[in-house]
């Protein structure tokens, strides 16, 4: 495996990593060992991927040894990161790790056709970090941006027949080198004939989801109103008492009543373009 290059992992939305069924290999090594790639609706060339969202569930699915299955929410959907004995820091983290949480995943994304011809995309988990709101919302911001990238150069692509076959790095031959973005862009709309405007919307949708959380972030509590009002009453407030230790269980899930689940709908979508995200300096 010696002369392959770390990857950079790419900012991808969960809902186009779950619409993609198309890994190959490429290079010009063809054995087992050349590097596997996810090719995305968008054309992202992905051997790595990097999501933030919140972990709203975690399993130990494991039978002789801890396997642990994580659920990654995005403001456009879920993705499933696993980490086993081959990820074992990663593994480590996810089991002391309580949902709901802000997280951070790098991983190789993994694809899965059932008998029954259903694909399931998972991500292979190689490094989770906890992180805060303000790192997800950046996420966002930056994973918005790319995507549009993408969407941009689709649109200056030649139309390529569409083609609905599943792909596997395993049947699909190996490049006789390195493709180029502007390939990337035109194997994707052969294979996958992407409706641009689909995820254009996808894109807004995030980033309304992102204004909503912070409009209601700056409203002021109810909580701050009432122990307010209740100072200038002049009546004393309740010492509040220690909540009690939760003995930690081998699985993790939200309440119901956890808002790490829902995020808010979409607003009007035309006012989401007046939302700087420009460049980063």
């Amino acid at each position: 495996m010696a002369g392959f290059s770390r990857e950079v992992a790419k900012r991808i939305f969960a809902e186009e990593l779950k619409s993609s069924n198309y890994s190959f290999r490429d290079g010009e090594d063809q054995h087992q060992y050349a590097p596997s790639y996810l090719l995305t609706p968008t054309g992202a060339k992905c051997n790595r991927v990097f999501v933030v969202g919140i972990l709203t569930e975690k399993d130990d699915i494991g039978s002789d040894t801890e396997y642990w299955r994580g659920r990654v929410v995005d403001p456009t959907g879920s993705i499933l990161i696993y980490a086993g004995q081959y990820q074992p820091e990663a593994a480590q983290i996810l089991a002391c790790m309580e949902a709901p949480s802000y997280v951070a995943v790098v991983g190789k994304p993994n694809l899965y056709q059932t008998d029954d011809g259903n694909i399931i995309i998972s991500l292979r988990a190689e490094s989770i970090q906890r992180v805060d709101e303000n790192t997800r919302n950046q996420w966002i911001i930056d994973t918005a941006r790319r995507t549009l990238e993408r969407l941009e150069a689709l649109k200056n692509a030649r139309p390529i027949p569409v083609s609905n076959d599943f792909a596997t790095a395993d049947n699909v031959p190996a490049s006789s080198s390195s493709s180029t973005p502007e390939q990337d862009t035109d194997r994707a709309l052969q294979h996958y004939h992407t409706d641009i405007e689909h995820f254009r919307q996808m894109v807004l949708r995030a980033l309304s989801s992102l204004k909503a959380d912070l409009v209601k972030s700056d409203m002021p509590s109810e909580t701050t109103t009432t122990k307010s009002a209740t100072i200038e009453s002049g009546d004393r407030p309740a010492t509040p008492t220690a909540p009690e230790e939760v003995p930690s269980s081998r699985k993790s899930k939200p309440k119901k009543s956890e808002p790490f689940n829902a995020w808010p709908e979409a607003e009007n979508e035309d006012e989401v373009e007046t939302i700087n995200f420009g460049k980063k300096s």
